[in-house]
């Protein structure tokens, strides 16, 4: 019964994602408040998605190395450019708003890169040491991709990306491998998944609520949201096809698209803020109503591809 809800939930999630936005703009006067509450669900989010990894998939880790070196050269070098195209294009006489998708690209890869690849069946562990490392590197990278696409650095805080890191990612998957370690069921996996798939969309409707409730809807945002939405729609694009370039298994397949279309919107925010006017965070507000409804999408192509039946 357990197992039977949870994948129902996770083939909902293309309707359920799509419908959080309108709950999250709805509840923009009330749910603001609960921003406390972001630190420990995404502390039980990981911990349900990265419950049934084992300590093998990090001691033994030679098999992500190919995906988690070109997901990183893509980060640093095609994301930006794609973003610099992109906004040179569309924003003429809005370099403000060129400015804000910018830092979105050049911010570190967001924890949801390892709960969706848990959910489509990825390579958790390369999501894990993926985002892991990005976070880390960002504070000397992000400057460096701002100064020589929008021509002014900011600085970017180690500290506080590292305690996220280490609370959100390090601190429960640590706890998830000591508890599978000490108990090996998969038992407990429907239940973790369903946990993890709720706790995810309390999240978009958390963040959703935020932003809403400091960007009113009108025909600039719609026009800013479309080109946010190209813009990311070719980052996961440039994941997959790398992804198939390679060759790589499914599972790095699927987390290498997520890898780079899922980013830390919050950290994009905190360089947006850092150095430019307050106009440049609206791509940056907008960044996450294209985010995860598209992953959804993603999610679903993932699911169908693999239930076909091999062929003979």
């Amino acid at each position: 019964m357990i197992e039977k809800t949870d994948e129902a939930l996770a083939s909902a999630l293309i309707f359920l994602i799509p419908l959080s936005f309108p709950m999250g703009y709805l509840l923009r006067h009330l749910m603001p408040q609960y921003t406390w509450t972001a630190t420990p669900a995404l502390f039980a989010i990981m911990f349900c998605s990265t419950y049934g990894l084992t300590w093998q998939a990090f001691i033994y880790p030679q098999e992500h190395l190919k995906p988690l070196i070109t997901g990183m050269t893509l980060q640093l070098t095609a994301l930006p450019l794609i973003a610099l195209g992109i906004t040179s294009l569309f924003y003429h006489h809005h370099p403000l708003w060129q400015v804000g998708h910018l830092c979105v690209a050049a911010s570190p890869a967001a924890i949801s890169t390892i709960i969706w690849s848990r959910i489509s069946g990825g390579d958790v562990a390369l999501g894990i040491l993926a985002v892991g490392a990005h976070v880390l590197l960002i504070p000397i990278a992000a400057p460096i991709i701002l100064k020589l696409t929008v021509g002014k650095s900011v600085a970017v805080p180690l500290f506080p990306l590292a305690q996220k890191l280490f609370i959100a990612v390090l601190l429960p998957t640590i706890m998830a491998l000591i508890a599978y370690h000490i108990k090996p069921t998969d038992a407990l996996k429907p239940s973790m998944g369903i946990v993890a798939k709720i706790g995810m969309l309390y999240m978009i409707v958390l963040n959703t609520s935020v932003a809403a409730l400091n960007t009113p809807l009108s025909i600039k945002v719609l026009f800013v949201l479309g080109i946010m939405a190209l813009q990311v729609s070719l980052f996961y694009a440039t994941g997959t096809l790398a992804g198939h370039l390679l060759k790589l298994s499914s599972e790095s397949r699927i987390t290498l698209t997520y890898y780079l279309g899922m980013k830390n919107n919050g950290a994009a925010l905190v360089m947006a803020l850092a150095g430019f006017p307050p106009k440049a965070t609206l791509p940056v507000a907008l960044a996450i109503a294209c985010q995860q409804p598209m992953a959804s999408v993603i999610d679903r192509f993932w699911r169908n591809k693999h239930a076909k039946p091999a062929l003979s």
